[in-house]
Order: C-alpha cells, then sequence, then structure tokens
C-alpha cells in the first residue's frame, strides 16, 4: 500500500495543484478508502467558483480538496473493524455528509443538518485541508473515512463508473418520492432533464409512478430520449411545445398530482410548475435559483391549496435506497453517463457541466483518480 495520497487541492477560486499527503494512521473504526471515482453535479461548479455559502464569514475554505460524490474500495480499517461491518476490499459509496450521531438530526437520517460535527462545513469535499487528517475530499487517490462516516456497501460485480450515480439518485429520491410522498398511481412532472432530473425520473417510476412527464431545452433531445427509455410517457421540448397543453393532455385536464422543478437558476419552471399541478397537489422546488422570483404569484398557492417545499440534500434512507436500485441493474442508468476524466482535466468537467460545450452533449461526468491528459 502507498505511503502518501496524491490530492488535486484547490487554493482558490479556480485555482488547483497537485500536493502529497502522508495516508493517515486510523483510530479504530475509520478506514482508508481506495478511491475509483467520483460524480461531478451542479454544486461542483459552485465549489469551483466558490459560490458557496457553506463557509463562515471569514474563514477561508481553501485549501481544500474537493469531490463529494465518492466510491471506492476500502484498504484499510482502524482496529480491523467498523461498527458498520465494512471490510477491507469492499467497494463502497461514501455519504457526504458528517455527523455525530447524537443530535435530533442525526437520529432522524438527516445528517445534513447536524448541530454537533465539531466544525463546518460538514461534507466531503468541502472540509479544508487543515482539519487533519487533511483527505477529505475525492478528487485523491485516497480519502479518510471517519468512524461515524455512512457507507453504502455494492457487491463486486457492480462498476464503480455506475456506482457514482447513486448520489443523483438518492437526491432524486427524496425530490420525486419522499418528500412528496409519490407512490402508485402519482401523476408527476419533471421539469429540466440534467443528470438529476434523469434520475428523478427512475425514482418516480421505481415507486410506481403513473403519467411522467419530464422536460428540456431543444438542445436537450438526446437527454429527453433517455427520460423516456426511462420511464417518462411524455416529454416536452419547451423551446417548441406547449407545457400548459401537454399537460392538460397527459392527466385528461386534471393536472399533475406533482410537479418538480430541478432546473437552477431558471426561475419560469418554477412558475410553469404553478400552472400544470392540479389544485390540492405538490411543487417541489429543489433546483437553486440563486435570486429572488419578482411577482410571485403567492395567492395561487392559497386559492387552490397547492403546497409549495423546498428540498436539499438525501436522507440516509434515500442514500440507502439509491445504492439499492443502482445495484439492481434495474435501469441502464449507464446511459447516462457520457465523459469519464482524469482529475487533472477537472477544469474541462467544469465547462462541459456549465454548458459551455454544448456540442459534446454531456449528461453524467465522472471524474477519476488518473491523469487523462489534454
Amino acid at each position: 500500500m502507498a505511503s502518501e495520497a496524491t490530492a488535486l487541492v484547490q487554493t482558490g477560486p479556480r485555482q488547483v495543484r497537485f500536493e502529497q499527503f502522508p495516508l493517515p494512521v486510523l483510530e479504530p473504526g475509520a478506514a482508508l478508502l481506495r478511491v475509483e471515482a467520483n460524480g461531478l453535479c451542479a454544486s461542483d461548479i459552485d465549489s469551483w467558483e466558490v459560490k458557496h455559502s457553506a463557509y463562515e464569514p471569514g474563514v477561508s475554505p481553501f485549501p481544500r480538496i474537493n469531490g463529494h460524490e465518492i466510491v471506492g474500495i476500502i484498504e484499510d480499517v482502524g482496529g480491523g473493524a467498523r461498527a458498520d461491518g465494512v471490510r477491507v476490499g469492499d467497494r463502497v459509496a461514501v455519504n457526504p455528509f458528517l455527523g455525530c450521531g447524537r443530535c435530533d438530526a442525526c437520529r432522524e437520517g438527516a445528517t445534513i443538518r447536524c448541530v454537533g460535527w465539531p466544525f463546518r462545513p460538514n461534507a466531503y469535499g468541502y472540509i479544508p485541508t487543515r482539519h487533519a487528517p487533511s483527505l477529505w475530499g475525492g478528487y485523491s487517490t485516497h480519502v479518510y473515512i471517519h468512524p461515524n462516516a455512512i457507507l453504502h456497501p455494492f457487491p463486486e460485480s457492480t462498476d464503480p463508473l455506475d456506482a457514482t450515480l447513486w448520489n443523483p439518485l438518492a437526491a432524486a429520491i427524496d425530490w420525486a418520492v419522499t418528500t412528496p410522498g409519490t407512490t402508485i398511481g402519482t401523476t408527476i412532472a419533471i421539469l429540466g432533464c440534467g443528470q438529476r432530473g434523469l434520475a428523478a425520473v427512475v425514482a418516480a417510476k421505481a415507486a410506481g409512478a403513473d403519467t411522467i412527464l419530464a422536460t428540456g431545452l431543444s438542445r436537450d433531445r438526446h437527454k429527453l430520449d433517455l427520460a423516456q427509455e426511462f420511464g417518462a410517457a411524455v416529454v416536452v421540448d419547451v423551446e417548441t411545445e406547449d407545457l400548459r397543453d401537454a399537460a392538460r393532455q397527459a392527466t385528461g385536464g386534471r393536472g399533475f398530482d406533482v410537479v418538480l422543478d430541478t432546473s437552477p437558476h431558471a426561475t419560469g419552471p418554477l412558475l410553469d410548475a404553478l400552472d400544470i399541478v392540479r389544485t390540492g397537489g405538490t411543487v417541489v422546488s429543489a433546483g437553486l435559483k440563486t435570486r429572488p422570483i419578482e411577482n410571485f404569484p403567492i395567492d395561487l398557492l392559497t386559492l387552490r391549496n397547492i403546497r409549495l417545499i423546498g428540498c436539499g440534500g438525501s436522507s440516509v434512507q434515500s442514500y440507502q435506497q439509491a445504492a439499492t436500485i443502482v445495484a439492481s441493474g434495474r435501469f441502464p442508468l449507464s446511459r447516462m453517463r457520457t465523459h469519464v476524466l482524469g482529475f487533472d482535466r477537472l477544469e474541462y468537467g467544469i465547462e462541459l457541466l456549465r454548458g459551455d460545450r454544448p456540442e459534446e452533449r454531456p449528461i453524467n461526468i465522472v471524474i477519476t483518480p488518473t491523469m487523462s491528459g489534454a
């Protein structure tokens, strides 16, 4: 086993360098993970450009090792055993949120809201390297696994690249199923067909949803085709088709039981959601807008008894459910993967994800601890 880890360290906005870190001496219950792959998501853009508000004012977020959708192999376990039974050689995904295990949020399985963790942020990929033992992010050959970290094992046969989709799928389960109460026969519209929108189609289908509608832009035709393959009965190009007409036809004029808005930054889809949800239905807002919505028609919520719920992050239960779905092979999730890049090409991956290179038709981008070159 190596004595050092090589990590891609972010030192400032859009600035990274490679550094070496000694592998830690493991306390009982801690573990060392050899990284195989990391998923890339929209929050990685915010990390790259330093738009996150997770840090305390005046406290530098740098240097840090990014990467929070981590999959790898357990190489060592402190004291020879972990309480969760994970052993050396197991392939696992790492729940990004670290919790104290004692506060109300942790006992409810919502480690994202933990108030007892000794420092902020409490998530892999965001903790500065000044906090020993430094290896808190997936853009590294190795990651330190705290005794309190929650791991989700996969069968040896699961492709680690596929396993990275466990993270967006977990979010989709919370957004599209758990939060709105989607079940057998529910009708649901999913606005936005990025990897999390597509994952929401999978989650809704797995929960037994009846009519699923998915939306995208004209440049997203390949994503809309994939949404149909995953179970969407209706797909709508909102640039060339009328969403309201499509919603009326799909639901017999009733409107959808649930409308999930996954689109980042754009405020129009949330307003569209209010138009196509049924009276007494539920709208879930999951895509961060980073701006206020002027003249928001708040009275529609009151007059039509619409529930509007914000949902961010994932519960421990949804991570477990997502791992089960990935391992089952029920859905061809690998069809979402468009790019696999070494972590020396992180900036290129960010450009793909940000939409700077639409001709590449990116959906799911995976970062591996390798050197892929230009």
